[in-house]
Protein backbone atom coordinates (compact mmCIF):
# COMPACT_ATOMS: atom_id res chain seq x y z
CA UNK A 1 0.00 0.00 0.00
CA UNK A 2 2.80 2.14 0.89
CA UNK A 3 4.62 1.40 -2.59
CA UNK A 4 1.47 2.57 -4.39
CA UNK A 5 0.99 5.78 -2.81
CA UNK A 6 4.74 6.31 -3.54
CA UNK A 7 4.43 5.36 -7.09
CA UNK A 8 1.27 8.05 -7.16
CA UNK A 9 2.88 10.64 -5.88
CA UNK A 10 5.87 10.23 -7.87
CA UNK A 11 3.80 10.27 -11.13
CA UNK A 12 1.60 13.31 -9.77
CA UNK A 13 4.74 15.03 -8.92
CA UNK A 14 6.59 14.53 -12.02
CA UNK A 15 4.22 15.94 -14.75
CA UNK A 16 5.52 19.74 -15.29
CA UNK A 17 3.91 22.68 -17.19
CA UNK A 18 5.33 25.12 -19.06
CA UNK A 19 4.63 29.40 -18.01
CA UNK A 20 1.24 29.45 -19.73
CA UNK A 21 -0.41 26.26 -17.54
CA UNK A 22 0.16 23.69 -20.17
CA UNK A 23 1.58 20.28 -20.12
CA UNK A 24 5.08 20.34 -21.79
CA UNK A 25 4.41 18.63 -25.08
CA UNK A 26 7.18 16.17 -26.52
CA UNK A 27 8.74 16.15 -29.69
CA UNK A 28 6.63 14.43 -32.19
CA UNK A 29 8.90 11.27 -33.48
CA UNK A 30 10.85 12.12 -37.45
CA UNK A 31 8.61 10.40 -39.69
CA UNK A 32 8.08 10.32 -43.72
CA UNK A 33 4.64 9.79 -43.92
CA UNK A 34 2.92 13.02 -43.99
CA UNK A 35 1.68 13.50 -40.66
CA UNK A 36 1.97 17.04 -40.50
CA UNK A 37 3.95 17.02 -37.20
CA UNK A 38 6.78 19.39 -36.42
CA UNK A 39 8.92 19.82 -33.56
CA UNK A 40 12.23 21.48 -32.05
CA UNK A 41 13.92 22.20 -28.73
CA UNK A 42 15.01 25.67 -27.83
CA UNK A 43 17.19 26.49 -24.38
CA UNK A 44 15.51 23.31 -23.21
CA UNK A 45 11.97 23.73 -24.06
CA UNK A 46 10.05 21.78 -26.90
CA UNK A 47 7.98 23.83 -29.58
CA UNK A 48 4.74 22.56 -31.83
CA UNK A 49 2.92 24.41 -33.50
CA UNK A 50 0.14 25.51 -31.97
CA UNK A 51 -3.52 27.17 -33.56
CA UNK A 52 -3.41 30.58 -33.13
CA UNK A 53 -6.52 32.19 -30.97
CA UNK A 54 -7.97 35.68 -31.16
CA UNK A 55 -8.29 38.54 -33.56
CA UNK A 56 -4.74 39.40 -34.49
CA UNK A 57 -3.25 36.14 -35.61
CA UNK A 58 -1.48 36.92 -38.70
CA UNK A 59 -3.08 36.00 -42.34
CA UNK A 60 -2.31 32.31 -41.68
CA UNK A 61 -4.50 32.04 -38.41
CA UNK A 62 -2.85 28.29 -38.40
CA UNK A 63 -0.18 26.73 -36.04
CA UNK A 64 1.69 25.86 -39.47
CA UNK A 65 1.50 26.43 -43.11
CA UNK A 66 3.76 25.47 -46.10
CA UNK A 67 4.17 28.18 -48.56
CA UNK A 68 5.24 27.44 -52.24
CA UNK A 69 6.99 30.21 -54.05
CA UNK A 70 4.25 32.35 -56.94
CA UNK A 71 5.60 32.46 -60.77
CA UNK A 72 9.13 31.51 -61.35
CA UNK A 73 11.24 31.37 -58.29
CA UNK A 74 11.38 28.45 -56.64
CA UNK A 75 11.66 28.30 -52.96
CA UNK A 76 8.85 26.71 -50.39
CA UNK A 77 8.55 27.70 -46.90
CA UNK A 78 7.63 26.64 -43.59
CA UNK A 79 6.29 28.78 -41.11
CA UNK A 80 4.88 27.08 -37.70
CA UNK A 81 3.48 29.30 -34.38
CA UNK A 82 2.51 28.54 -31.22
CA UNK A 83 -0.25 30.69 -31.48
CA UNK A 84 -1.89 29.87 -28.01
CA UNK A 85 0.74 30.81 -25.33
CA UNK A 86 0.78 34.70 -24.72
CA UNK A 87 4.55 34.00 -25.06
CA UNK A 88 4.70 31.53 -27.87
CA UNK A 89 7.15 31.22 -30.72
CA UNK A 90 7.36 31.63 -34.42
CA UNK A 91 9.77 29.73 -36.90
CA UNK A 92 10.30 30.11 -41.10
CA UNK A 93 12.29 27.63 -42.59
CA UNK A 94 12.60 28.59 -46.20
CA UNK A 95 14.45 25.93 -48.76
CA UNK A 96 15.48 27.18 -52.06
CA UNK A 97 14.99 24.98 -54.93
CA UNK A 98 13.27 22.87 -53.35
CA UNK A 99 10.98 21.82 -56.11
CA UNK A 100 14.52 21.31 -58.62
CA UNK A 101 16.80 19.38 -55.78
CA UNK A 102 14.60 17.41 -54.01
CA UNK A 103 15.71 15.12 -51.57
CA UNK A 104 18.91 16.40 -50.40
CA UNK A 105 20.40 18.12 -47.30
CA UNK A 106 20.69 22.05 -47.71
CA UNK A 107 23.38 23.71 -46.17
CA UNK A 108 22.22 26.77 -44.41
CA UNK A 109 22.82 30.70 -45.33
CA UNK A 110 23.18 34.25 -43.58
CA UNK A 111 19.47 34.34 -42.67
CA UNK A 112 18.23 38.76 -43.39
CA UNK A 113 15.32 37.66 -40.92
CA UNK A 114 12.56 38.54 -43.79
CA UNK A 115 10.61 35.47 -45.36
CA UNK A 116 8.87 35.18 -48.07
CA UNK A 117 9.89 36.89 -51.53
CA UNK A 118 11.79 39.06 -48.79
CA UNK A 119 14.17 36.34 -47.96
CA UNK A 120 17.27 35.74 -49.33
CA UNK A 121 17.70 34.01 -52.04
CA UNK A 122 19.60 31.08 -50.52
CA UNK A 123 17.99 28.48 -47.72
CA UNK A 124 17.61 29.72 -44.20
CA UNK A 125 15.89 29.99 -40.63
CA UNK A 126 14.76 32.72 -38.72
CA UNK A 127 12.33 32.45 -35.42
CA UNK A 128 11.46 34.25 -32.59
CA UNK A 129 10.96 33.43 -28.97
CA UNK A 130 10.35 34.79 -25.87
CA UNK A 131 12.66 36.58 -23.86
CA UNK A 132 11.54 37.60 -19.97
CA UNK A 133 14.98 39.71 -19.82
CA UNK A 134 13.45 41.87 -21.93
CA UNK A 135 10.36 41.12 -21.67
CA UNK A 136 9.82 41.16 -25.39
CA UNK A 137 10.91 38.86 -28.52
CA UNK A 138 14.36 37.82 -29.41
CA UNK A 139 14.76 37.12 -32.91
CA UNK A 140 17.40 34.49 -33.98
CA UNK A 141 18.57 33.83 -37.74
CA UNK A 142 20.76 31.03 -38.98
CA UNK A 143 24.71 31.98 -39.86
CA UNK A 144 26.01 31.21 -42.86
CA UNK A 145 27.36 27.43 -42.98
CA UNK A 146 26.93 26.60 -40.06
CA UNK A 147 23.51 24.41 -39.72
CA UNK A 148 21.71 22.23 -42.58
CA UNK A 149 17.93 21.41 -43.51
CA UNK A 150 17.97 17.58 -44.35
CA UNK A 151 14.86 16.60 -46.75
CA UNK A 152 14.46 12.70 -46.23
CA UNK A 153 11.02 12.57 -48.14
CA UNK A 154 10.08 14.84 -50.99
CA UNK A 155 6.89 13.71 -52.76
CA UNK A 156 5.50 15.48 -55.04
CA UNK A 157 2.75 12.99 -56.17
CA UNK A 158 1.64 12.21 -52.64
CA UNK A 159 2.52 16.02 -51.40
CA UNK A 160 4.44 14.64 -48.73
CA UNK A 161 7.99 16.84 -47.57
CA UNK A 162 10.04 15.18 -44.68
CA UNK A 163 13.12 15.89 -42.71
CA UNK A 164 14.94 17.53 -40.05
CA UNK A 165 17.00 20.35 -39.24
CA UNK A 166 19.97 21.95 -36.80
CA UNK A 167 22.16 24.63 -36.90
CA UNK A 168 23.50 27.79 -34.79
CA UNK A 169 21.65 30.90 -34.80
CA UNK A 170 22.73 34.46 -33.99
CA UNK A 171 20.63 37.00 -32.57
CA UNK A 172 19.22 39.88 -34.68
CA UNK A 173 20.39 42.80 -32.35
CA UNK A 174 23.33 40.85 -30.42
CA UNK A 175 26.30 38.99 -32.51
CA UNK A 176 27.12 38.00 -29.41
CA UNK A 177 24.91 35.97 -28.51
CA UNK A 178 24.01 32.62 -29.96
CA UNK A 179 21.42 29.21 -29.90
CA UNK A 180 22.13 25.92 -31.00
CA UNK A 181 19.26 23.57 -32.29
CA UNK A 182 19.82 19.86 -32.44
CA UNK A 183 16.67 18.24 -32.79
CA UNK A 184 14.33 20.08 -35.46
CA UNK A 185 11.91 17.64 -37.65
CA UNK A 186 9.23 18.18 -39.95
CA UNK A 187 6.86 15.92 -42.07
CA UNK A 188 4.67 18.12 -43.91
CA UNK A 189 1.76 16.16 -45.69
CA UNK A 190 -1.81 16.47 -47.35
CA UNK A 191 -4.47 17.82 -45.52
CA UNK A 192 -2.40 20.68 -44.04
CA UNK A 193 -4.55 23.33 -44.28
CA UNK A 194 -7.31 21.24 -42.26
CA UNK A 195 -5.50 20.08 -39.61
CA UNK A 196 -6.14 21.58 -35.57
CA UNK A 197 -3.45 22.05 -33.93
CA UNK A 198 -4.55 22.38 -30.24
Amino acid sequence: MKTSILLLLLILTSCSKDSSGNSISLLPPETQTGANTFGVTINGKVYVPRDPTGFNVGPSGKGMVFWASPGSTDWDELEVKDGKSAVGFQMFIHIQNLKTLGVQQYVLKQSNFQNGIDSVSFSNIYFKIWDSAINNYAYYGSIEDQGEINVTRNDTINFITSGNFKGKFVRYDNPNNFIIITDGRFDIGPGLHNTIFP
